[in-house]
């Protein structure tokens, strides 16, 4: 099993993006991944059941079944591709807008900004966990897991966005001084 370093170099190293070795199990659980870290809350799943059963003689809850225990081996035989994937999922929804919305809500004071992230992250890990179980008690325990990682890794975030927002000015400032030093103006 490939670590994530060595996903990360196949994946970005030339040729780029060489899938042709990978297991076709594995590039459509990287898929079903990244679309369910796409949609935030994980609801990756439950759009493909929802587009897949009009055609089905499946239901969408047996489609959906079928999707999360295959969800489930993929996260558990290719950990690093799951990271991996999840990361890329939530990349381009996270970072358009997230940082200026935020601020904008709650204005620019860091402990607000802090606190509401933090709250923010546990309702999402809350939600995100109840698309992964299959009974209401499954999705129920699997929300109530997912609070505290979530919550923790969006203060922390948060906390990592204000100090960078807060510090961009100045930096920006330090390197415009230095290349007017550096060409002689």
């Amino acid at each position: 099993m490939a670590g994530f370093w060595e996903t990360y170099y196949k994946m970005s190293s030339p040729p780029k993006y060489d899938l042709t070795g990978q297991d076709p199990e594995a590039l459509k659980g990287m898929a079903r991944t990244a679309l369910d870290s796409a949609t935030i809350v994980g609801l990756g799943g439950e759009i493909e059941a929802g587009i897949r059963a009009p055609f089905s003689d499946k239901t969408f809850q047996e489609i959906d079944s079928e999707i999360n225990q295959q969800q489930a081996a993929f996260k558990e035989n290719y950990p690093a591709e799951y990271t991996t994937s999840s990361g890329l999922g939530m990349l381009p929804t996270i970072s358009v807008g997230a940082p200026m919305a935020v601020t904008r809500m709650v204005g620019g004071k860091f402990l607000p900004n802090v606190a509401f992230g933090t709250g923010t992250g546990a309702f999402g890990g809350f939600v995100s966990g109840t698309g992964e179980g299959e009974s209401a008690e499954d999705r129920i325990e699997t929300g109530k897991e997912e609070i505290a990682p979530m919550a923790v890794g969006s203060g922390v975030i948060t906390a990592a966005m204000m100090g960078a927002m807060k510090a961009a000015p100045p930096v920006v400032r330090f390197f415009g001084n230095m290349a007017n030093k550096v060409m002689g103006r």
